[in-house]
């Protein structure tokens, strides 16, 4: 069985017409046509059955039950061939949030650079929700994640690294400025300047929302940390981020949040077990207490 007559098959079951799968792999209708008949044989089993008066053809029990293994089939191919890749040219897929790039990853910097580890980086930057996927998905072999409750992920080995609290942040003449503290409920009239999703602090923000039972008013969404800082500073309205955003900020005040069993900002090191001794020895340094 051969992964060329897998990718046929698996196409076919899209299109449902041989003509229009051979002309989606630039191949003759017959080059289709045999690839099935070839897997038919090896299957013993038929896996379309053609109705001429609609000239369709529809998948037979048979057919259905190997287009699964079809799809897992070709996906671990996939998955090995960039695996193989990465190893040959040395590379560690890694992804990186951009809080945590910015404000945590530079403490590590040094201790990769020893290593000899940070040449040999492929970095991929995206929010947390991203690239947890991207792991599932086998894009990705190490990643550091922001989660605000560490949870098993299928096939993944996760550990935590550090937890961080989320604030509240106005501007320095903001009437709340003179505040230490506030209820995430004392908020409701407030404009807030939130990041998007794809970030974990939007999900942790909604949790307090649905805690105290308000929708907040949210004036302006972005994915840049930056901007958002900005706007807050210049008093478009409050805003939400882990307190490893904001540390040593002074052009912005930060409140903690007294509401009961609010959820942490907690960074997380996710990676798939493989054969890469770069992706080992990256999880090994990364593990090490900053």
């Amino acid at each position: 069985m051969n992964s060329r007559d897998l990718a046929y098959f698996k196409q076919l079951v899209i299109d449902r017409n041989y003509t229009k799968t051979a002309e989606h792999f630039g191949v003759t209708q017959p080059t289709i046509t045999y690839a099935i008949k070839r897997l038919e044989a090896e299957l013993a089993a038929p896996l379309f059955i053609r109705n001429r008066s609609h000239r369709e053809l529809t998948l037979t029990l048979s057919g259905k039950s190997f287009s699964k293994h079809a799809n897992k089939i070709l996906k671990e191919l996939e998955t090995a061939k960039a695996d193989l890749l990465a190893i040959t040219h040395e590379k560690v897929r890694f992804g990186l949030p951009p809080i945590i790039g910015t404000y945590y990853f530079p403490q590590l910097a040094n201790r990769l650079i020893r290593a000899d580890l940070m040449v040999h980086m492929d970095t991929i930057d995206a929010g947390s929700v991203t690239l947890q996927q991207q792991l599932i998905d086998k894009q990705l072999d190490v990643a550091l994640l922001g989660v605000i409750h560490p949870e098993p992920i299928a096939g993944i080995k996760t550990m935590t690294l550090a937890q961080t609290k989320f604030k509240i942040i106005t501007s320095p003449i903001h009437h709340l400025a003179t505040q230490s503290e506030i209820a995430f409920g004392q908020l409701k009239n407030e404009p807030f300047i939130t990041l998007k999703e794809g970030f974990i602090h939007s999900a942790a923000f909604q949790q307090l929302a649905d805690k105290s039972q308000f929708q907040p008013n949210v004036v302006y969404t972005t994915p840049d940390i930056d901007v958002l800082k900005g706007m807050v500073r210049e008093n478009v309205g409050v805003g939400f981020l882990t307190e490893l955003a904001i540390a040593n900020d002074q052009t912005v005040h930060s409140l903690a949040l007294t509401d009961a069993d609010q959820r942490h900002f907690d960074i997380v090191l996710a990676y798939r077990e493989q054969t890469n001794p770069l992706v080992k020895q990256l999880v090994s340094v990364l593990q090490e207490p900053i």
